[in-house]
């Protein structure tokens, strides 16, 4: 689940850090904005917990082993 951070300085250093995202499933983003190219484009910015995505990659991959479809 994303979880839409306020454009502001306190907002972002206190929620976009992967300190406030470990140990969740929320995916903190922010610093939205139009990019000049267009009003259909947009840039943002998000942080998610690396250790538990990290962790995931190693039991996929054995499991594509043991299945044999790696």
């Amino acid at each position: 689940m994303a979880k839409v951070v306020p454009n502001t300085k306190e907002a972002s250093m206190a929620d976009l850090t992967p300190v406030a995202a470990s140990g969740t499933l929320e995916i903190p983003v922010g610093r939205i904005r139009k990019l000049e190219m267009g009003p259909e484009y947009i840039s943002a910015f998000t942080v998610g917990d690396q250790l538990l995505w990290g962790a995931a990659e190693p039991l996929r991959r054995m499991l594509k082993i043991a299945t044999g479809t790696l």
